[in-house]
């Protein structure tokens, strides 16, 4: 009896074990690989739902790492998420799909709207709507980038601005003006760069930029600052007064293009890796870029990143609003199986104390609502990255920041000009490849003016 009632316990044991511990796998494409704190954040999520739910095991996989064609991971996510689609077969249930991912798979699929069919709307997601702020919910823009929909929680913020190193400028006698630069001023620098070049027969450049540059966020920034108007620079249609100014933006930089050598002969080629590096040791002046570059700057430098000075952009005529944004940096496919389980997990980037921890590792802002009104930031002696978004925050904070990339803001949304092809244009601008004059009636013939 003993031996019959020890193999019905065994039994019954075995037979009930599937459905008493129902172990499950949840496939995440992570981001921020390598990034400081950021890649921090992304485990400790990981970590804190893997706690929560013991029964789940997370498989994390950074988004640098998926296989596939081409060198930019970019385009690798994208065709991945489109191989997902016309297959079928999920293998993310969280995907990184930021504005550039999801213009890639557009593109692809020849559907600009492809995310009503293919991505989780978290419009209808319990208190998704409460946790971002007013702004966010309110604006039409943030939709209107993912195809109409919410695709997740606006952890990520970036305000783009210009970095310097202060051992570069005192190499070179040269004072920069952390607030209120004018263009004035920033050409006075190229000048005195270019005089300092001269007299010690050295090759320095005023701009470090890598083949993956964002120098259109330093045109949008001058360009604004001609209107005091902060709507009339953020609608996408054509007004002849912002023609004039978007002339007289190129034109100011092409002014710089007589101060050579403005940007590194290599920018084509140089991974930004290696030009933040550079940048770091002292090997130019100003690296356009954003306030996510503090993460990258700990996480490819940790020798160096202290010396990396966040200052705002020039004006020409007042300053009138950041440029930057706000962007999911996660999406929920739609027919994944694990669909319930991958919105949770998306939903605990939503949480206060995780936007709080957020702007605390990142020094970025963020939209997602905390806890705090204002995250206490700038207080510490030499914290100059916080001290910078406090101060741009409290300085900008009621107007409108936008970046929109492609010069929609002067010509109208349906202007065929691609932010590839408008980036690649204003470095030709700049090296002295191409005057201001002529991309200018060249645009114009494009949208028959």
């Amino acid at each position: 009896m003993k031996e019959i009632l020890s193999w019905l316990v065994v039994v019954v044991s075995t037979w009930m074990l599937p459905f008493s511990v129902q172990a499950a796998q949840l496939n995440w494409m992570g981001h921020w690989k390598g990034e400081d704190k950021r890649e921090l954040l992304v485990h400790e999520i990981k970590k804190q739902y893997e706690f929560l739910h013991p029964e789940t095991t997370i498989n994390l996989t950074f988004d640098v790492d998926i296989e596939g064609e081409g060198d930019y991971y970019k385009m690798r996510v994208a065709r991945k998420i489109v191989e997902m689609i016309e297959t079928g077969r999920i293998e993310w249930d969280v995907v990184f799909c930021d504005i550039p991912v999801y213009n890639h798979v557009a593109d692809l699929l020849g559907d600009p709207l492809w995310g009503r069919k293919h991505l989780v709307d978290f419009t209808s997601v319990p208190g998704f709507l409460e946790s971002q702020k007013d702004f966010i919910v309110s604006t039409p823009y943030y939709k209107e980038r993912m195809g109409g929909i919410f695709a997740g929680p606006y952890i990520e913020g970036i305000v783009f601005c210009l970095w310097y190193t202060r051992q570069a400028a005192e190499k070179l006698g040269i004072s920069v003006k952390e607030r209120g630069m004018t263009v004035e001023d920033f050409l006075a620098y190229a000048r005195a760069l270019a005089a300092y070049n001269k007299e010690h027969g050295t090759g320095i450049p005023f701009l470090h930029l890598s083949s993956f540059n964002r120098i259109e966020a330093l045109f949008e920034y001058i360009f604004k600052s001609h209107f005091a108007d902060p709507q009339l620079v953020i609608e996408e249609q054509y007004d002849a007064k912002k023609a004039e100014a978007f002339l007289a933006t190129l034109k100011i930089f092409e002014e710089l293009s007589r101060y050579q050598p403005i940007v590194n002969p290599d920018w084509r080629t140089l991974d930004w890796r290696d030009c933040e590096r550079d940048f770091l040791a002292g090997n130019s002046l100003f690296l356009p870029g954003g306030t996510y570059m503090y993460s990258h700057f700990r996480g490819v430098s940790p020798e160096h990143h202290m010396n990396g000075i966040p200052v705002e952009q020039p004006y020409a005529v007042q300053p009138n609003g950041l440029v930057g944004h706000f962007v999911n940096a996660f999406a929920v496919m739609k027919a994944s199986p694990s669909r319930e389980a991958a919105i949770e997990l998306s939903m605990m980037w939503a949480e206060p104390e995780v936007a709080e921890k957020w702007v605390e590792y990142t020094r970025n802002p963020t939209g997602i609502r905390g806890n705090l009104q204002q995250p206490v930031l700038g207080s510490l002696d030499g914290d100059v990255y916080g001290r910078f978004l406090h101060d741009m925050e409290k300085q900008y904070s009621t107007l409108p920041m936008r970046n929109f990339r492609a010069p929609t803001y002067v010509f109208g949304k349906d202007i065929q000009v691609s932010e590839e092809d408008f980036r690649s244009s204003l470095m030709l601008i700049l090296e002295g490849k191409l005057k201001a004059e002529d991309y200018y009636r060249t645009i114009l013939h494009q949208v028959g003016r």
